[in-house]
């Protein structure tokens, strides 16, 4: 059963009871995300969640990381473009031990200069690692090239100069502005004592006098661009796709997902089928939603050598153009329903991809339902659905291309779609 309060302090509490597990996981979501970032504070976040691991006012670097493993669980975290992370999954007779080491770590970091100076060398070796990796790279190229610049596509890490030029005080600042109870929402899954979890939470998340008002955010103004980036990698990484408005609505989400994985989120998609496994074309074609508080994105990946690159994105035209002249049938459809449902109930097993589920709804849609419930709002998907999405969103004009990668890249015959 979900159950969700605000407290007196303004943090939001969600948590979801499991019979038949013994092991608990617990999210704290700091929300906002690199997006956020004022001028000057570019990689602030992901350099912030780097340092709450490192000490506290009571424990050592060491003692954070001991005390949760010494009883089997573990403790991580990640930063996104709207929110961070810190999470713990452990066997829920524990879970406030759970509780107490991840409160300590929001709210009473001390941020030491020493770990501070050593941990610049770290996410500099991290931002150096996502250089030499194609794949993100030209990710990282073709959200810049969508969005112009905006906050929401710069690089989650920083810039080296970026994270060389940070300094303690500055970023002491930005911690005590930024983690507050009310910016914050726990979410909570698996085996615990709903009664007993409150006590502990209002404790620990009782107001500090600090309250966040809400970042404000600016709407990305999105471009077409149709874009080759030579670089110096071997294969040819292709990234297209449109950007739409974000909704609140819970059914709207389980449509863009039938939709999605009829057409290139599976081994068995339309996408996979015909260039991969009909044509070879490439090693790698899928199709992924990304989704933000106020727009989202869809796209297409491939990866492929300089010879096919042609070849792949005039079929990449074709598939997009059978989605209008050969609309998925309802059998297809029905496939992906079936195949969502297998993979929503094995997701029912994994307690801490039950209390992540919690979050993105909450965030996303202001509301979260029971797992029964997405099963019907999911069986409720039909085919005048997928095609309202086929008519709104596959246009040939809304459509954004990059190919990166090898310097052999041939300048591509035209610019845009023509289906």
């Amino acid at each position: 059963m979900i159950q969700s309060i605000e407290l007196d302090s303004g943090a939001r509490i969600i948590l979801e009871t499991a019979e038949n597990t013994e092991v608990a996981s617990i999210g704290i979501w700091q929300l906002s995300g690199s997006r956020d970032e004022d001028e000057g504070e570019a990689g602030y976040t992901h350099f912030l969640e780097h340092m709450l691991f490192k000490g506290t006012a009571k424990r050592s670097a060491y003692q954070i990381a001991q005390a949760v493993e010494r009883v089997g669980g573990y403790l991580n975290a990640f930063t996104e473009k709207e929110v961070t992370c810190f999470y713990c999954t452990l066997p829920g007779e524990h879970i406030e031990l759970a509780v107490d080491v991840l409160s300590d770590m929001y709210f009473s970091s001390v941020l030491d200069e020493q770990e501070l100076q050593k941990e610049k060398s770290v996410i500099i070796n991290e931002i150096k690692t996502i250089e030499d990796n194609p794949e993100e790279k030209g990710q990282q190229i073709y959200l810049e090239n969508l969005w112009n610049g905006h906050p929401i596509s710069r690089k989650i890490t920083g810039e080296v100069r970026q994270i060389e030029a940070i300094d303690k005080q500055r970023l002491y600042a930005f911690y005590k502005r930024r983690y507050a109870p009310a910016s914050t929402v726990i979410t909570v899954s698996g085996k615990i004592d709903p009664e007993r979890l409150w006590v502990l939470l209002e404790a620990a998340f009782a107001s500090n006098g600090r309250r966040q008002p809400p970042v404000p955010r600016s709407l990305p103004a999105a471009s077409v661009h149709w874009k080759t980036v030579p670089d110096k990698f071997e294969q040819v990484h292709l990234y297209t796709g449109t950007t739409y408005a974000s909704s609140s609505r819970l059914g709207e989400y389980y449509q863009d997902l039938v939709f999605n994985t009829l057409f290139g989120e599976s081994m068995s998609s339309r996408l996979f089928q015909r260039l991969r496994e009909d044509q070879g074309l490439c090693y790698s074609v899928s199709s992924f939603r990304t989704y933000f508080t106020d727009v989202s994105l869809w796209t297409i990946y491939a990866n492929t050598v300089p010879s096919l690159v042609a070849k792949l994105v005039e079929e990449i035209n074709t598939e997009l153009a059978r989605l209008h002249e050969e609309p998925p049938t309802l059998g297809e459809i029905q496939d992906a329903k079936s195949q969502l449902r297998g993979n929503m109930i094995l997701a029912r097993e994994d307690m801490e991809n039950r209390m992540k589920r919690l979050f993105r709804q909450y965030h996303l849609t202001g509301r979260v339902v029971e797992y029964d419930t997405s099963l019907e709002l999911l069986a409720e998907v039909g085919r005048d659905d997928i095609l309202s999405i086929i008519e709104k969103r596959i246009r040939p004009e809304q459509f954004n291309f990059l190919a990166y990668g090898s310097r052999k890249i041939k300048r591509l015959p035209r610019a845009g779609y023509s289906f």
